[in-house]
């Protein structure tokens, strides 16, 4: 990371590595590491392991995928948008590898009817009230 941020403002994960919330998660990719670790702005939880790391890097990366799917033709910045994402205190939540999310200029219903034929055999995609709901595994 660059030597001109302070130290504050970088969050220290599992692996050493110490990474600016807006750092992306994958370098070709439109997520970034505060919508994995925040919620509402605030800090909600740093992955305690290095598998929790790894299942954020790795859900990171096949939600990239799916985007790729669901936001053909549409500019970069119109993509998902995680709503919470990593909660240590949440069962659902704690592993790093489940997301709820939206689209920023597309309804629910419609990413879903894109998506669907895409997601794959052990992961699942549903509609849960406002957002659609990512799980691996």
């Amino acid at each position: 990371m660059s030597k001109n941020i302070a130290e504050g403002y970088l969050i220290q994960l599992p692996s050493g590595l110490k990474v600016h919330p807006c750092r992306l998660i994958h370098r070709d990719g439109t997520l970034m590491w505060k919508h994995a670790l925040l919620f509402r702005n605030e800090l909600v939880a740093i992955p305690e392991t290095q598998a929790q790391e790894a299942h954020i890097m790795k859900t990171a990366q096949r939600l990239e995928e799916l985007n790729t799917w669901a936001s053909q033709g549409l500019e970069p910045w119109e993509a998902f948008i995680p709503s919470v994402w990593f909660k240590i205190n949440d069962p659902e939540l704690k592993d790093g590898i489940s997301c709820y999310f939206t689209h920023s200029t597309q309804n629910n219903e419609t990413v879903y009817e894109k998506l669907k034929n895409h997601v794959l055999e052990h992961e699942t995609l549903e509609i849960r009230r406002r957002h659609l709901f990512f799980k691996r595994c």
